[in-house]
């Protein structure tokens, strides 16, 4: 990245150097997140600016000589920058409700300790004077991510960290709901488009869309094959309403307006990731609830046991898109019977592990379709 600015030799003066420089590279990153986002089918109106959302700050030893230690918080400046661009690419530019990062505060001293920890949105990088100077030290940019994901920002006695592989916002749980939701919603937008191209609602941007010259016209009112798409893309007993009954008695321009309103919150990527905060959350509380049974009988002169159980008990609202939320919930049983003049044994119940992407299912249509059912008041 070309450094445009020429520090001079005062403390003041680099340290300003630096603050300019972490903008110019955020402000370098935001094209490549919006040409990200833009690959997702996220809109550009949908996610603020990089360099609005979050900041690399400094806390730098007023005593120290920053004219030596220039290149190395150059290279952590634009590690940070690399990182955050990341991080809002993965959060598809929205909002997390737990875990959100805000800032990345770059710390050098002569007497702090190396460390990478996470507390209240802040993500502070604490560097000892003497490794940067001499050992050339900085976290990279993959040892950021690397140590982010394995959850060595949280604190070691931090309940969270044991199931942090469920909270974190970038994680492979998380990003992998929100690459399955994105494939339905791309699903659900092109079964829309098709329908207002096959009445004449719309022009196909594809001829591959437009029903070709052999095939019979639409036999089907609009109405019938609004009704028939709705209720093929959405679980109907999750919404609580017969759609047949609800649409009955609209005309033709309430369906396109609801058609058109639906396409919108499907593709609304906050409610994407409110409804996989939801899931994580539901899906923390199914964890929480498992009923596992330990049933342990040992025989002999020497018995030694050592069980480990590991809940995490977060209370977190879900809100209404609970409902939307569906669990293949597992049960645990553990018996072991042991006999002899010594017996040892060891059990790990930990009772959150990543094995649930199967057994969880998001009716992200349904939440969508009842959003805008709502804001036109079809519904009550």
């Amino acid at each position: 990245m070309t450094k445009t600015l020429d520090p001079t030799q005062n403390n003041a003066d680099f340290l300003h150097f630096f603050q300019q420089y972490a903008t110019e590279c955020l402000l370098n990153q935001d094209h490549e997140v919006s040409e990200a986002l833009r690959r997702r089918q996220i809109t550009h109106n949908t996610f603020r600016r990089l360099e609005e959302t979050y900041k690399i700050s400094f806390k730098l030893d007023s005593s120290l000589s920053l004219k030596s230690i220039k290149k190395q918080v150059i290279k952590q400046i634009e590690a940070a920058a690399y990182f955050i661009r990341d991080f809002q690419i993965s959060i598809l530019g929205q909002h997390t409700s737990i875990f959100h990062l805000y800032e990345i505060e770059i710390q050098i001293a002569h007497n702090l300790r190396y460390a990478f920890k996470f507390d209240s949105g802040k993500l502070f990088i604490q560097l000892p004077y003497w490794q940067v100077s001499f050992l050339d030290c900085h976290i990279s940019y993959q040892q950021m991510k690397n140590r982010w994901n394995r959850g060595e920002h949280l604190q070691q006695t931090s309940p969270v960290r044991e199931v942090w592989w469920l909270f974190n916002p970038i994680g492979e749980f998380r990003s992998n709901l929100r690459t399955t939701l994105l494939l339905a919603v791309q699903k659900q937008i092109l079964g829309i488009d098709n329908l207002f191209v096959n009445f004449g609602l719309a022009q196909a941007s594809n001829n591959s869309n437009l029903p070709s010259k052999d095939e019979p016209k639409e036999t089907q009112s609009f109405k019938d094959k609004v009704i028939a798409f709705l209720s093929a893309s959405v679980n109907e007993e999750k919404l609580g309403i017969s759609l047949e009954m609800a649409l009955k008695n609209q005309d033709e321009k309430s369906l396109v307006q609801l058609l058109g309103l639906f396409k919108k919150n499907l593709a609304d990527p906050g409610q994407i990731e409110e409804l996989i905060d939801t899931g994580v959350f539901s899906l923390q509380e199914i964890i929480h609830e498992e009923q596992s049974q330990v049933d342990i009988k040992m025989f002999g002169f020497v018995n030694v046991g050592n069980y480990h159980r590991i809940d995490v008990a977060l209370n977190l609202s879900s809100g209404y898109l609970k409902k939307y939320v569906e669990f293949v919930p597992r049960k645990a049983k553990m018996k072991a019977i042991q006999v002899g003049f010594v017996n040892v044994y060891t059990i790990d119940d930990i009772t959150v592990k990543p094995n649930f992407h199967g057994a969880m299912k998001l009716n992200f249509e349904a939440a969508a379709l009842e959003r805008s059912l709502r804001e036109l008041q079809l519904v009550k």
